[in-house]
């Protein structure tokens, strides 16, 4: 649980009676709080100290509000901004949010409606870091498990990168869109318990090793289980992802909408990746190969919607494409955007 005191505050004003008074305002609510009458000062102050929440003028005599949000986000992609304007009319929602600042509060709005947004804005900010800071340890977990088999070497990364792709073009976003990403670092964590002599069989394996294999999607949800803040839509991920839409998967044998969204998202990208793949057991395919066999799948394997929105966007996606030091790395901290007009 944050207290005010966890968080520093850079109030900028060119107003001295207002800076002066919106200080104290803040710091008799527990919070650290730095100044700055101009611009330039207040780049300079969130260069040399890690600056949490700052509440900016939208007019200053020597940068425009645009320039100093610039100029911040190039060093600090996390500082939460909040325009602290005198104008009746509310600055442009597309400048908001093309320079990811968290709202803006109306100056004639009063010190009590100012310490609402300050603490909503805040603790956005502590939710945000803190799903941040759960998905760097899921992909170090990650790459850890990698690790064991180099044939599986970027294997998480490109599933994310596609399943993050596929989720926001059927309409995921937000911490469902996170749950996506964050069941994909560990959709194989429960391959921990599987045994080296069948998780690196060069061979098909047989009855008995296929049935200790399948164990891993329920081994890993139950170990997932275990980890402090890993949301039950991520759970889902690790669970399901093996169920088929026609009820002949595992390992529960669970059909059509019965198995969570995300799941059926994800198999989509798991499989597509294992096809094109080196594997010793079996033929790498080529992206068009793979496309083929994916789409013969289409309402026994995946369910059909899904799988035709997957084929939209990357059909003609060239392979380079999709090698993992070619893709974007994920960004989970989205903006909120918080308007003390609604």
């Amino acid at each position: 649980m944050w207290t005010p005191s966890d968080f520093t505050i850079l109030v900028v004003d060119d107003d001295a009676a207002l800076l002066d008074a919106t200080l104290e305002l803040l710091k008799r609510e527990g919070y650290n709080v730095l100044t700055a009458p101009t611009g330039r000062i207040a780049v300079n102050i969130c260069r040399r100290h890690e600056i949490h929440l700052i509440l900016l003028d939208y007019c200053l005599p020597d940068l425009a509000c645009e320039e100093i949000v610039r100029q911040v986000r190039a060093f600090d992609l996390e500082v939460q901004i909040l325009l602290h304007t005198g104008y009746i009319q509310a600055p442009p929602r597309q400048l908001l949010h093309a320079l990811a600042i968290q709202g803006y509060h109306a100056k004639t709005d009063g010190p009590e409606k100012l310490l609402v947004w300050v603490d909503a804005v805040l603790k956005n900010y502590t939710e945000i870091r803190a799903r941040r800071n759960l998905e760097n340890s899921l992909a170090v977990m990650s790459l850890a498990m990698e690790a064991r088999d180099l044939e599986t070497a970027g294997h998480t990364q490109r599933v994310i990168y596609l399943a993050e792709r596929l989720g926001r073009a059927m309409g995921i976003t937000g911490k469902q869109l996170d749950a996506l990403r964050q069941g994909g670092y560990l959709h194989d964590l429960g391959k921990l318990c599987v045994p080296d002599a069948i998780l690196l069989k060069p061979h098909r394996l047989d009855s008995v090793e296929r049935t200790i294999m399948e164990a891993h999607a329920e081994r890993g949800y139950k170990l997932a289980q275990r980890i402090p803040g890993i949301p039950k839509e991520a759970l889902s991920v690790i669970r399901y992802h093996h169920e088929r839409w026609d009820g002949t998967g595992y390992p529960f044998g669970l059909s059509g909408n019965d198995i969570p969204l995300l799941a059926r998202i994800f198999a989509v990208c798991d499989v597509y990746d294992a096809l094109v793949s080196n594997r010793p057991y079996k033929e790498t395919l080529s992206h068009e190969e793979a496309m083929a066999s994916l789409q013969e799948q289409s309402g026994y394997h995946f369910e059909p919607a899904i799988l035709e929105t997957f084929i939209a966007i990357f059909m003609y996606a060239k392979p380079p494409l999709l090698e993992p030091q070619n893709l974007p790395l994920s960004d989970s901290m989205e903006s909120l955007f918080v308007d003390s007009r609604q």
